[in-house]
């Protein structure tokens, strides 16, 4: 068993707001798009069980929950895209069987993919439908994240422009553009 990331007193400050509600972590979905148009998600087994999980982990002091799914997903599984600010959901798991944490799960958008990162050699990872993805995790919030995933591709559908902006009314702050239209970056 791995030593937690960070110390059990600086966990205990970390809660943080993802859409106005309290994390304890953040996770990424990362997602990318196959030939032949199909959608693939990341999974990657977990250091301490073996099972199947996303990127995710505990807020640094300061750091915004899109920011850290962002950093957790190079961490994990050594890939670099772009994240979405809002969440997509929030899901809850038992850390260590006795702890309830609740995370903020962000979608990222897949760029590249480094052989070199912090945990390459204490993790497999898979990239799968996000069918399949579902019936592989535990927990059933997640399981509902990667069915929506399945039924709408977040990375064409989701965030289209807001009708009112494409009938040429001014941009709003609100308004958000399409991943599958954006240059990726991070």
């Amino acid at each position: 068993m791995h030593p937690p990331r960070h110390p059990p007193e600086l966990n205990a400050k970390m809660p943080a707001s993802a859409g106005g509600r309290k994390v304890d972590q953040s996770g990424a979905i990362c997602c990318r798009v196959e030939r032949g148009g199909k959608l693939s998600v990341l999974l990657l087994t977990s250091r301490d069980t073996g099972r199947w999980v996303i990127p995710k982990g505990y807020l640094q002091r300061k750091e915004k929950p899109y920011r850290c799914a962002q950093r957790e997903a190079f961490e994990e599984a050594g890939i670099i895209g772009k994240v979405r600010k809002r969440p997509l959901g929030y899901y809850t798991y038992l850390k260590d069987q006795e702890t309830s944490l609740a995370v903020s799960v962000h979608l990222l958008r897949f760029k590249e993919e480094s052989d070199r990162f912090p945990e390459c050699t204490q993790r497999r990872k898979i990239w799968i439908a996000p069918a399949e993805a579902a019936l592989l995790v535990e927990e059933p919030e997640l399981q509902a994240l990667f069915r929506l995933i399945d039924a709408d591709n977040p990375l064409t559908s989701q965030d289209r422009l807001k009708p009112r902006r494409i009938a040429g009314r001014r941009p709003t702050a609100d308004a958000a553009v399409s991943l599958a239209t954006l240059p990726s970056s991070h």
